[in-house]
């Protein structure tokens, strides 16, 4: 992998900032409300090569607004971060906490604004994920995040916002979203709660109260588990290929786990899944393919050279 000298490539923290690596399930969440108006309104895309700039703008503004709101959890997040080892942009103070929530309600202020310009209704969809994923997840009086249950149900309506935003760039009839919507959620909230684990030793010190916290592992897991079976269950009760075929190839991967609840083979579930779900869309989508490459690599680029760590990667030591 190419590498460069640290201080060469430092003005790209102000851009890592937004976590590029979280852009994956945001892009996948989206792009799967896009996917499934398709299915459900009997017009399927299958290998589309189309390029729609205005579609691709939506996607630049979700990605703008949903950054912003991983910076405000950064921001939220400096001792557990320290403690967990990990996001050391903000918490190891290479950007100032204070350029960054600049940054951050600059990004929301702006992609909001020109989402509103644009379409009434993907702005709603959008200001409510960043309420609640921005806001409500870290301010007081909320604080979700610190909350077992809430917190699972921030990354769930976060989620479905996702998923809105994605239907609603496609075309019309929001209200059917929300039936569709299911199965992906349900698959979204089984990784979200899986998240919470290998993070557990540094949240405790910190005082958060994350549902693995909360419960053993065990029970984490086994909830986990129970989503995953039910996003397929739906996923084939609604007819929809695309969560359907990306939990039964996630399927495996989860069975091993119940058996061998390492913390190895936690962060393969956590990691193969969602690369399940963005190989199959390529299937509809392939320019996509090329998008999460670029990404992928720029990241890896980036912690090499900046960290000297191999990140993103998937794979997991044992």
């Amino acid at each position: 992998m190419l590498k460069v000298p640290s201080k060469s490539i430092a003005w790209l923290d102000y851009l890592f900032i937004f976590r590029p690596t979280l852009f994956f399930p945001v892009w996948i969440m989206t792009l799967a409300g896009y996917s499934a108006f398709s299915i459900f309104n009997d017009k399927p895309i299958w290998w589309s090569v189309n390029i729609d700039w205005k579609v691709i703008l939506y996607f630049v503004l979700i990605t703008l607004a949903t950054g912003a709101t991983f910076i405000l959890n950064q921001l939220k997040d400096i001792e557990s971060d320290k403690e967990n080892k990990k996001l050391f942009l903000i918490s190891e103070e290479y950007i100032k906490a204070a350029v960054a929530l600049k940054i951050a309600i600059g990004a929301i202020v702006v992609s909001l604004l020109i989402a509103l310009i644009l379409n009434w209704q993907l702005f709603i969809a959008l200001a409510v994920c960043v309420l609640f994923g921005g806001y409500v997840y870290n301010y007081k009086p909320f604080v979700w995040k610190d909350k077992p249950i809430l917190g699972v149900l921030i990354n769930f309506i976060s989620g479905l916002c996702l998923f809105l935003c994605g239907w609603i760039i496609a075309g019309h009839g929001q209200w059917r979203a929300l039936f569709y919507s299911l199965p992906y959620l349900l698959a979204w909230t089984s990784v979200a709660i899986l998240t919470t684990i290998p993070d557990k030793q540094g949240d405790k010190k910190t005082g958060k109260k994350t549902i693995s916290l909360k419960y053993e592992n065990k029970v984490t897991i086994w909830t986990a588990f129970v989503c995953l079976v039910l996003s397929f269950a739906s996923g084939m009760y609604f007819h929809d290929p695309v969560i359907s075929l990306s939990c039964l190839l996630a399927m495996p991967v989860y069975i091993i786990m119940l058996f061998r609840p390492t913390e190895a083979w936690v962060l393969r579930s956590v990691r193969y899944p969602i690369l399940f779900i963005a190989l199959t869309l390529c299937v509809e989508f392939p320019l996509f393919f090329i998008a999460i490459l670029i990404n992928f690599y720029l990241c890896r680029f980036y912690y090499i050279s900046r960290f000297n760590l191999d990140y993103p990667t998937f794979q997991v030591e044992e």
